[in-house]
């Protein structure tokens, strides 16, 4: 599941326990509870919309491997075509080392590309602590006033 579809998951959880809340607050026998179950509808429907907006803001940048096959091909075809033209043993360990610079530099892009990953799963990470916190406040407010 990627994280967006955890988004989507949660955001369709949040919204079907509104709508749950909203409909046992119509049940006869639980209307001495309907402030907790309007308060408790509302939170569930700003917990949809926060998450809706988090997902918006955080940015899962997606790693497009094409350029880097197609670099490595050239690399490869480049090396192979300056190695078997040159005569020089020192000029074809140097285009060996270049190769080996550039598929470095290739695997610090790469490795960046899953630091800025790390940084947005934090973010989500960060959003579900929050959630966490406020579900907990909820538990607190209904316990608080049921005695429980």
């Amino acid at each position: 599941m990627t994280p967006r579809q955890v988004f989507e998951l949660v955001i369709a959880l949040e919204t079907d326990l509104a709508d749950f809340y909203l409909e046992i607050g119509q049940i006869e026998r639980l209307k001495p509870f309907a402030d907790i179950f309007s308060y408790m509808t509302d939170h569930s429907q700003n917990h949809a919309r926060q998450i809706d907006k988090a997902a918006a803001l955080i940015e899962l940048p997606e790693l497009n491997t094409a350029p880097i096959e197609t670099l490595h091909q050239r690399i490869k075809a480049s090396l192979r075509d300056k190695i078997l033209q040159e005569e020089d043993p020192e000029k074809i360990l140097g285009e060996l080392a270049r190769a080996e610079e550039i598929i470095g530099t290739l695997y610090q892009s790469i490795a960046a590309h899953y630091r800025k990953r790390i940084s947005a799963f934090t973010k989500i990470a960060d959003q579900f602590d929050q959630l966490s916190t406020e579900e907990f406040a909820h538990r607190d407010f209904i316990n608080n006033r049921g005695g429980g």
